[in-house]
């Protein structure tokens, strides 16, 4: 057996411990059952969340809110990155560049972004 299943069955009854449900649907990756939590949300013991998907359709519509999710996040790393450097130096011009840039890239990303992403 290895580790990573070993965890994965470990992990797994904890999660029927604290009251998730096991699915009939499998982990496309490992194959370890799913489990829905209390709160609906449906997680692989090993890879965590994950989304079931019934047709080609949704399974476009998650991929695409999940990479804009991804963007968004790199932007805001980004924009504290940058923020931090105008704190250490509020005359950096450079800095101070960037944070727009990354805030209009921001906002044109939240108008194409759907409000009610994965």
């Amino acid at each position: 057996m290895s580790n990573e299943h070993e965890i994965g069955v470990k992990k797994a009854a904890e999660l029927l411990r604290q009251g998730a449900t096991m699915l009939e649907e499998a982990c496309p990756i490992c194959k370890m059952p799913l489990f829905r939590l209390k709160t609906g949300e449906v997680v692989c013991p090993v890879h965590g969340k994950v989304y079931i998907v019934k047709s080609d359709e949704e399974e476009r519509i998650v991929k695409r809110n999940l990479e804009l999710d991804e963007i968004e996040n790199i932007l805001i790393d980004g924009l504290y990155a940058n923020a931090k450097k105008i704190k250490e130096d509020p005359s950096d011009s450079e800095a101070i560049l960037q944070v727009i840039r990354y805030l209009d890239a921001l906002e044109r990303l939240r108008r194409i972004k759907p409000s009610n992403s994965q």
